[in-house]
C-alpha cells in the first residue's frame, strides 16, 4: 500500500479543489491510500475561520490590501522571518508525517514547503520522503511557490515552467502536468463548437449586491440568452438576488453551492466570473470560454494573462454595462470570437491532468520503495 499526503489550505478555492481531486484520481489505483491534510483547520480551526474569513474579505471588497501582502510574499525573507510563528503548524506537520509515514509528500500550498525544510533540519522529517508542490497558480507566481524548494513542481502550462526557470528552479524538476481537476471531467462532452438554440450564460458574481444586480439585469436584457447565476457560499448575496425578483426559472436560474460545476461549464457557451486557479482550470479542461468581471490582485492576475495570451477569453471587468456589450460582442457576427475561443481552448485543454499527476506521484512513489 502506497501513502500519498496532500497538504492543502482553505485560502482560495485553487488549493482545496487540486488537492481533493488530486486525491481522487490517486484512489482510483487499489493499492493507494491518499490522504487530504488542512494543517491549518486541524490546527487552529477557530483562528483558521477567521484567517479565511479576512482572505475573503480582502479580494472580494479590498483587492488593494491582499496585493500589497502578495508583494511582500514576493520579496526573499518576509515570510522567512513569520516561521518561528508557526511552530505550532509545523510541530502538528511533524505529529502527521510521523503517523501517516508517507511514501510521497504533495503540497498545493506554499508555506508547507518551508516547514518541511524546517523539520528536515531539524532531523524530525525524513530526507528520503519526497515532496512535490503542486503550483495552484499560472504566470504570475509568488516566488515563495519554490523559494523553499521541492523534489519536483508540477505546472499548470509552459508560461508558469518558465517563470519558475527565470526564479532558478532547475527545469529538469519542473513538470508541465495540467492543473488537478475533477478526474470526472474527462468524460464529459462539451458544447459543439456550433451556436444553435439560446446562448447558455453561466455567471459567478463577486459578493457586491448592487454590482451583482446590475450585471444581471444587462446581461438578461441581451437577445437569445439563457443565464444561469451560481453564488456558491455567497449566502447573503444569493437571499438578495432572490429578493430582487429578477429570476424567473426560465431565462434565469439561481443556483446557490453545488458539487456539479464542470457540468455546468461543459454545458454552457460563456464562463463569467472572477479569475480564480481552479474554476478558470476547469473552464480550460472542459472547453468553456472565459470573459473575467472580477479582478484578485496577484496571482488572478497571471491567469487573466493566460487567458489573453492563448485567445480563450477576455477581462470585462468594472461597469456593468461594459461587460454586457462584450459578451454581445463575443457572440456577434455568428458567434466568429466565441468560435475563435472554443477552438482555441480545446487545444490546450488537459481533462485528464488528475490521472496524469496521479500516475507521476506514484511512480516517485514506486522510485521510494
Amino acid at each position: 500500500m502506497k501513502r500519498i499526503l496532500i497538504l492543502t489550505a482553505g485560502f482560495g478555492e485553487g488549493h482545496n479543489t487540486a488537492s481533493h481531486c488530486l486525491a481522487e484520481a490517486l484512489r482510483e489505483h487499489p493499492d493507494v491510500e491518499a490522504r487530504v491534510v488542512d494543517v491549518y483547520l486541524e490546527t487552529m480551526p477557530r483562528i483558521t475561520k477567521v484567517l479565511q474569513s479576512g482572505y475573503g474579505l480582502a479580494i472580494n471588497k479590498f483587492p488593494f490590501i491582499w496585493s500589497a501582502i502578495f508583494s511582500l510574499l514576493e520579496i526573499p525573507g518576509n515570510l522567512e522571518a513569520t516561521l518561528p510563528l508557526a511552530a505550532n503548524l509545523r510541530e502538528a506537520l511533524r505529529g502527521i508525517v510521523e503517523e501517516f509515514k508517507p511514501d510521497v509528500i504533495v503540497s498545493t500550498y506554499p508555506l508547507y514547503a518551508f516547514l518541511l525544510r524546517e523539520l528536515r533540519k531539524r532531523g524530525h522529517a525524513p530526507s528520503e520522503v519526497p515532496l512535490l508542490t503542486v503550483v495552484t497558480d499560472s504566470i504570475a507566481i509568488n516566488s515563495s511557490w519554490f523559494r523553499a524548494g521541492s523534489e519536483a513542481f508540477i505546472v499548470a502550462d509552459k508560461e508558469t515552467a518558465q517563470v519558475l526557470d527565470r526564479g532558478g528552479v532547475d527545469a529538469g524538476i519542473v513538470h508541465v502536468l495540467g492543473f488537478p481537476v475533477a478526474p470526472r471531467i474527462a468524460a464529459l462532452q462539451p458544447l459543439e463548437p456550433t451556436i444553435s438554440g439560446p446562448i447558455k450564460l453561466l455567471y459567478f458574481p463577486s459578493s457586491r449586491v448592487a454590482h451583482t444586480l446590475a450585471v444581471i439585469r444587462e446581461l438578461q436584457a441581451l437577445p437569445g440568452v439563457e443565464l444561469t447565476i451560481v453564488t456558491g457560499r455567497l449566502k447573503a448575496l444569493h437571499a438578495s438576488i432572490e429578493a430582487s425578483g429578477l429570476i424567473d426559472g426560465v431565462q434565469i436560474r439561481l443556483i446557490g453551492w453545488t458539487n456539479q460545476v464542470p457540468e455546468l461549464l461543459a454545458t454552457h457557451h460563456l464562463y463569467i466570473g472572477k479569475a480564480g486557479g481552479a474554476i478558470v482550470q476547469e473552464a480550460i479542461a472542459t472547453s468553456c470560454p472565459i470573459v473575467v468581471s472580477h479582478v484578485v490582485p496577484g496571482q488572478e492576475e497571471g491567469n487573466i494573462e493566460m487567458i489573453e495570451r492563448h485567445d480563450v477569453g477576455r477581462l470585462a471587468a468594472h461597469y456593468p454595462s461594459a461587460l454586457a456589450a462584450s459578451v454581445e460582442e463575443v457572440f456577434a457576427n455568428e458567434g466568429s470570437t466565441w468560435k475563435r475561443w472554443k477552438k482555441n481552448i480545446s487545444a490546450i485543454s488537459k481533462p485528464s491532468s488528475s490521472r496524469d499527476i496521479a500516475v507521476f506521484i506514484l511512480k516517485d512513489a514506486d522510485s521510494k520503495n
